[in-house]
């Protein structure tokens, strides 16, 4: 049986409620890359993957896998093209030492935000986003524009989940070249799919009288050790470890 994300919101087990749940995630981003520490990305990708895990189960890691994609070509260029002292290996092309430091940097800070994000986006409706940006006296056209963002993120996995159990059904990532075709494929009919989801979202909401203005739902917030100790330790490993 097919399982959407917005059941997977609605059925996850959830150890932060309400509205400290999104600022939590978002503070915590905002944290992370400011951050410049390896210990700090390492403990918050380990913490958030612990809490994704709990709430949805393993298929936390079949969502992660996503954005490996498109982030491994990145991560190549920056070891392989970075100016600096090039590293022995047995390969024409030789990485450099600078550019490697660099690699594991940014994905180790790059998987550190997929994770706090994954948590919010696998446990957090929209109307809770919602909520919780309105209560913040953001500007309207700003909270408009991130709900639309997230749903869109919510059309493009669902879409992609259902591309892939597609391709899965007919062997298609049974060798290395079916892979890449596939892969291709994939990414092709993503697109087109997702805008024409998005096209019938839009037409859902015009056929509700949706004029930007969404009612504002309420939670009672908690958590707050939860919270309070992933900040504590978070910072403690800022200032203290390397």
């Amino acid at each position: 049986m097919h399982e959407t994300l917005e059941e997977l919101q609605m059925t996850s087990k959830k150890h932060i409620r309400g509205d400290l749940k999104v600022y939590f995630s978002f503070f915590t981003l905002i944290f992370i890359l400011l951050a410049n520490k390896i210990s700090v990305h390492i403990t918050a990708f380990l913490i958030f993957s612990i809490l994704s895990i709990y709430s949805i189960g393993w298929y936390y890691l079949k969502l992660l896998k996503i954005p490996t994609y498109f982030l491994l070509p990145s991560l190549l260029i920056i070891a392989f093209f970075i100016p600096g002292k090039s590293v022995d290996m047995a390969f024409p092309f030789k990485p450099t030492k600078e550019g490697l430091t660099l690699a594991f940097h940014t994905a180790l800070r790059a998987y550190a935000s997929l994770s706090i994000l994954f948590y919010m986006v696998l446990t957090t409706t929209i109307p809770e986003i919602f909520a919780a940006l309105k209560r913040l006296k953001l500007p309207s056209f700003v909270i408009e524009l991130s709900l639309l963002i997230y749903r869109a993120i919510q059309i493009l996995m669902d879409e992609l989940s259902r591309l892939d159990k597609s391709a899965n059904s007919r062997l298609g990532y049974s060798s290395k070249r079916t892979f890449i075709n596939t892969a291709s494929l994939l990414g092709y009919s993503l697109f087109i799919k997702s805008l024409e989801r998005a096209e019938k979202m839009n037409l859902a909401m015009e056929a509700r009288c949706y004029s930007g203005k969404m009612p504002i739902m309420k939670e009672k917030s908690s958590g707050y050790r939860v919270v309070v100790g992933i900040l504590i330790l978070l910072t403690i490993l800022w200032v203290i470890a390397i």
